[in-house]
């Protein structure tokens, strides 16, 4: 039976979504006909196309954006300026701005080569994985407590987010990232230890990090809320769908029906990710000590007399639960109950005609996980390299990057897309492979200056990438960068800044938020973020965030005019530059826009800062310490250091 095929009860709802549509003005898309969308459909292998200006291009993508700007009659923008591509190019990958001695031995490399070595250095940089682990983090909606009713605090999450962090530095192949992050624990375990195995259910956290209404009294809408929670999550993350609105019936304009949305919902209620569902319940955690190290601990208890044995380390993750296929949920409800029960599986559309096998005695999850990152997938590969195309230029190819289906964006370049999707699966999911070809296309390397006058009428939005696009820092680097130019920054990476207990209810304790460690390190608190990161648009730790959306709002500046961080990095650093009563104060300013802005000074800015140092002393507004730190603090505030050009 075709199980889009129309019955009553969908022909009277089709009814009724024709007339919601045209109500709001927009568009229904059968389900049938869905699955002909161009996200549905496996990436096709597009020839590079024909260009003009080849000479223009360094990379095949080059030729793919080039190609659209001829179209328009736009051309690119001349290459940044060596400074400025380094500064660019430094915030990008490591999420840190370069210091002067960085700059000038990449100023003094003459080489053609020299820009690609440089990207190759920053690529096995330690930082990396910090910059890049917190782009996931955000995808993953990574936190350290639960947030909602019960407020606890989970005191082993930092274990994902330093696998996260470990996995991208060791360019762990995205196709294992995402395979370990499902289902980590049932992979197959010939050739490892046994500790690495455990390392890899690490990584299953991603199921369980999500909010949960702890109190819920109603366990088992607990138990599908979690799983409605976990579906929302993954088919966002990898699928770039919104799948979790199929709980309660067919999707209005995508395939994917109620019972596709139950035949996944099995897979994940075949998994445990709740320890138990007390008064107030408890999310599961297991034990990362291998069987040795447990046998020591229990003789060492019995040796001492101890009533029970060691527990230092446990992770959040989840194990195999009781297999079972699940009913379709009337309207969502686990009290009102279709018949059959639904196998558990993958949504029809995307199953290129060869339906998901799922052994009776397996979950799902390792079957789903394979599936995901198969060849030929129309969707994984897609997704991801349209997350990272937006981390590097902004937006993405296709600018809803969770929504892939018939609403969302198409994409701008739909065949550059399919090339960056297949060009992944062919570098073996190396995301390094990826980020290496980005940065070095003559795209990436352009200036932010718009020097094309017909581009603000033909392309205002920058869609045909003409010129790079500027972009604001994040908070976090905002943060880090304040404490990188001011010569604070402590680089110890991993581990737990907090010493709360798990499952404690948050303490009001801010002492974590006073490190000065990188801000990846820093505990993520549901319903109380680090205002720092506030301020500047810190994505939502309760949702899977694809794209932070910048604002500009009245108390960013005042954060550069009044923060304790900022306040005290400009003494630092002008502690650290500024000259005595008698030296000039031509070099130290120079020392100064190096450090903050990694230029030198024009001559009229030296000029400037000149006359206000002077009339700072001169005035008794304030010492000669203070003017030089207000110099900075000023820079601070500048959008030459708050943009990466």
């Amino acid at each position: 039976m075709n199980m889009f095929a129309p019955t009553p009860r969908a022909l009277a709802r089709s009814a009724l979504t024709v007339a919601w549509v045209i109500l709001l003005g927009g568009r229904a898309v059968q389900a049938d006909g869905g699955a002909e969308h161009w996200a549905f459909r496996p990436p096709e292998d597009h020839a590079s196309p024909r260009v003009r200006d080849a000479r223009w291009c360094r990379t095949p993508i080059d030729r793919f954006l080039l190609a659209r700007m001829e179209s328009q009659g736009l051309r690119p923008s001349p290459p940044a300026p060596r400074r400025a591509l380094a500064r660019r190019a430094f915030l990008d990958l490591t999420g840190l701005p370069p210091t002067p001695a960085e700059i000038d031995a990449y100023l003094s490399d003459a080489q053609p080569d020299a820009f690609a070595r440089l990207v190759d250095r920053l690529l096995e940089s330690p930082s990396y994985g910090e910059r890049w682990g917190r782009w996931w983090l955000d995808i993953a909606r990574y936190a350290d407590s639960n947030g909602q009713d019960e407020n606890k605090y989970m005191a082993n999450a930092w274990r994902y987010r330093d696998w996260v962090v470990r996995s991208l530095n060791n360019n762990l192949p995205f196709d294992q990232f995402i395979q370990q992050q499902i289902a980590g624990d049932l992979l197959p375990t010939e050739g490892l230890t046994e500790r690495e195995s455990l390392e890899r259910s690490i990584a299953t956290g991603f199921l369980v990090l999500g909010p949960k209404m702890l109190a819920e009294q109603d366990k088992p809408k607990l138990v599908m809320d979690v799983v409605d929670e976990q579906i929302d999550t993954m088919s966002r993350a990898f699928l770039g769908l919104t799948l979790a609105c199929a709980r309660c019936h067919d999707h209005k304009f995508d395939p994917v029906s109620a019972r596709d949305y139950y035949a996944l919902a099995g897979i994940f209620k075949s998994t445990k990710t709740m320890a138990d569902l007390a008064f107030v319940s408890m999310w599961n955690e297991r034990t990362l000590s291998t069987r040795e190290e447990l046998r020591r601990a229990e003789a060492a208890a019995r040796k001492t007399n101890e009533v029970q044995a060691a527990v230092k380390p446990m992770a959040l993750a989840v194990t195999d639960d009781r297999p079972q296929d699940l009913p379709v949920h009337i309207r969502g409800s686990h009290l009102h109950l279709e018949k059959d029960p639904v196998p558990r599986g993958v949504p029809a559309a995307l199953q290129n005609g060869e339906p998901l096998r799922i052994p009776r005695d397996h979950s799902g999850r390792l079957e789903l996980a394979r599936w995901l990152t198969a060849p030929g997938h129309p969707l994984t590969a897609r997704v991801i390299m349209n997350r990272l195309w937006q981390a590097h230029f902004g937006e993405g190819l296709v600018r809803t990057p969770d929504n892939f289906g018939v609403r969302g964006d198409p994409p701008t370049h739909p065949e550059l897309l399919d090339w960056l999707a297949l060009q992944f699966e062919r570098e073996g999911w190396s995301l390094k492979s990826m980020q290496r070809a980005i940065v070095n296309s003559a795209a990436y390397q352009q200036s932010a200056e718009n020097r094309d006058p017909r581009s603000a009428e033909s392309d205002p939005d920058n869609r045909s990438l003409s010129r790079f696009p500027r972009q604001r820092l994040d908070g976090e680097m905002l943060r880090d960068a304040l404490l990188r130019v001011s010569g604070r920054l402590d680089p110890t990476p991993g581990g737990s800044l907090a010493e709360w207990k798990n499952a404690e209810y948050v303490p009001g304790d801010l002492a974590p938020f006073g490190s000065l460690r990188r801000s990846i390190y820093l505990p993520v608190i549901r319903d109380r973020v680090y205002e720092v990161f506030t301020i500047f648009d810190f994505a939502n730790p309760s949702l899977g965030c694809a794209q932070r959306k910048p604002t500009t709002v009245a108390h960013q500046a005042l954060f550069f005019l009044n923060s304790p961080l900022v306040k005290d990095c400009a003494r630092q650093l002008a502690g650290s530059i500024a000259p005595g009563a008698a030296g000039s104060p031509a070099e130290p300013v120079r020392q100064i826009y190096l450090r903050i802005l990694g230029r030198k000074p024009l001559r009229e800015e030296t000029e400037r800062a000149e006359r206000f140092l002077k009339s700072a002393t001169q005035s008794g507004a304030g010492t000669a310490e203070q003017a030089w730190a207000a110099l900075c603090q000023a820079l601070f505030a500048c959008s030459e250091f708050v943009y990466r050009n």
